[in-house]
């Protein structure tokens, strides 16, 4: 008996020790740096925890709430093996609310605790109200009362009336600014809902440690639930000046945790990172018409990837976090890779788990540039102001929209694509409503009339040009003539009124030096000569 007791406590203690052992530690992984990539982001943390000596399981809270397993790094002290690691989801523990959602909060419920107290009084008041009124009634109705008693009566109920009446309309008045405040504060709760610094986010570590004492952990990991997009302003003081160009990132993010106060690297880069490294295969060059077939037969491992087009940004409150621009380029460093480019900015930021956009400055530059007007008359009669740039590239500019400002007025949105490959970047700065252009058909001189088996057309049209501004401008103007596609359609270009003619394009072009306050004419047009049986339209 003495044995098996013996026997049983042994194995009790054991088992006690292997309970104790694998009992979970819960630690916070505090948020340091942060990547933000085109579509995803690498957080990084970092945690210090007191170990005890053998196997241990812990729980790191506080990180995003969706991440990419294969991307999971986790490092230790020499003392410390990591057995295994996995991320999961708290549903238990899940309202971990950060200081700016409470504070937030604390303050609508304030405001909607003082609305109903005010609520209640005016009720009271009105209650006593109506239980003076049920009285009076009570007692007027006695027809054993008198004159003299019903006069007492009323000496009595008119200053309690008049109070409560008065009480009801200054709470009245108290509630509507009180409910003003409600609806204000509503308005900031709605917008932090959903900012709660953990969400359910968690790494489930299993270690090994062969010393007793505090061990540090770098934890790192990516997520798909953040992004970055470009988008600039563009600032010309007028056609003299160099182009001001105020590069930006608009980052968003839904990764459940709050980034307080965080480094933040930007990279143009698109991530893909998995656990399996890629393999080469033969890579076959085929002539063009030959690759239709040749992708038929292609080999398995072979993959063709195509080209994603630029997303449109999405209409997103932006959430303007800025630095002084004359001190953006001291507070960003910009690294150009072979594939890539990053930039490190040395000021924290604090971008919320909301998926709202944060507008954050990174550079400023000043571009020489060469400005022009340009009008397309047979598309649009507007008059467009083009800023030229050369040596463009080691601007290192994503594809983005800009804000255009000019003479100190926003005048629009462009778009500024610098993947196309030229030699010269052309940016759009929107429309001069001081240069009207119009364009109008000489009837007089247009026709269509038969000649034979054929019908020959003629369009003549006349093109005016007023310059409004106090300053003379020089103007490109082009226009178009048709080509033919028919051997049997025959295409003259009747008057050019001195333009550049492009025969293999149709385009006529005209550079124009309006003075100031001038108007300035000129004609253009062509004839179509086609069988009679058939239809041309001319536009």
């Amino acid at each position: 008996m003495m044995i098996k007791s013996s026997l049983l406590l042994s194995a009790g203690l054991v088992l006690a020790n292997l309970s104790f052992a694998q009992r979970a530690l819960m630690q916070k992984a505090d948020l340091n740096s942060v990547t933000v990539f085109t579509n995803a982001a690498e957080l990084s943390h970092t945690a210090n925890i007191n170990l005890p000596s053998g196997s241990s399981e812990i729980v790191f809270t506080h990180v995003a709430n969706r991440i990419d397993e294969n991307s999971i790094q986790i490092g230790a002290g020499a003392n410390v093996t990591i057995l295994s690691v996995r991320p999961a989801l708290n549903y238990i523990d899940t309202d971990v609310k950060t200081e700016a959602y409470s504070k937030v909060e604390n303050e609508y419920k304030s405001a909607l605790t003082a609305l109903k107290q005010l609520q209640n009084q005016k009720a009271t008041e009105e209650s006593m109200l109506k239980l003076l009124e049920q009285n009076q009634k009570l007692a007027g109705d006695d027809g054993g009362a008198t004159v003299a008693e019903l006069a007492k009566m009323t000496e009595f109920y008119k200053p309690k009336y008049l109070e409560i009446k008065n009480n009801v309309t200054a709470l009245e008045e108290k509630i509507a600014e009180q409910q003003d405040i409600v609806d204000k504060a509503k308005v900031q709760f709605d917008e932090v809902k959903g900012q709660t610094s953990g969400s359910g986010g968690q790494l489930i570590v299993q270690v090994v440690n062969n010393q007793t004492g505090n061990q540090p952990f770098n934890i790192s990991y990516l997520t798909r639930h953040a992004n970055w997009n470009a988008s600039y302003e563009l600032r010309a003081a007028n056609t003299t000046s160099p182009l001001q160009i105020v590069y930006k990132a608009n980052i968003s993010q839904r990764t459940g945790v709050d980034w307080q106060q965080v480094n933040l690297r930007l990279s143009t880069s698109n991530p893909s990172q998995g656990g399996v490294a890629p393999t080469l295969s033969p890579w076959h060059l085929y002539y063009q018409q030959d690759l239709s077939a040749a992708l038929q037969d292609r080999a398995a491992g072979v993959q063709i990837q195509g080209v994603a087009k630029q997303a449109k940004i999405a209409d997103n409150i932006l959430e303007e976090v800025t630095v002084a621009p004359q001190a953006l380029n001291d507070y960003v460093q910009q690294v150009e890779n072979q594939l890539n480019t990053t930039f490190d900015i040395d000021i924290p930021y604090t971008i919320a788990s909301n998926g709202k956009q944060h507008a954050v400055n990174l550079k400023e530059y000043t571009h020489p540039a060469s400005y022009q007007y340009y009008v397309a008359p047979r598309i649009n009669q507007e008059v467009f102001l083009l800023a030229e740039l050369i040596d463009y590239e080691n601007l290192n500019l994503v594809p983005g929209q800009a804000n255009v400002i000019f003479e100190n007025m926003l005048v629009g949105k462009t778009f500024i694509n610098p993947n196309e490959a030229t030699d010269t970047l052309k940016l759009s700065l929107g429309r001069d409503k001081m240069i009207s252009v119009k364009r109008e058909k000489i009837n007089d001189l247009s026709s269509s009339r038969l000649i034979g088996s054929s019908r020959m057309q003629t369009a003549i049209y006349e093109i005016t040009i007023k310059n409004n501004k106090k300053a003379p401008v020089m103007l490109t103007l082009q226009e178009q003539y048709p080509l033919s596609t028919d051997k049997s359609m025959d295409i003259t270009l009747e008057e050019s009124g001195g333009g550049e003619i492009n025969k293999d394009t149709g385009i006529i072009t005209w550079k124009l030096n309006i003075p100031a306050g001038d108007t300035q004419k000129l004609k253009f047009g062509y004839s179509i000569k086609h069988p009679k049986d058939k239809r041309v339209n001319i536009l």
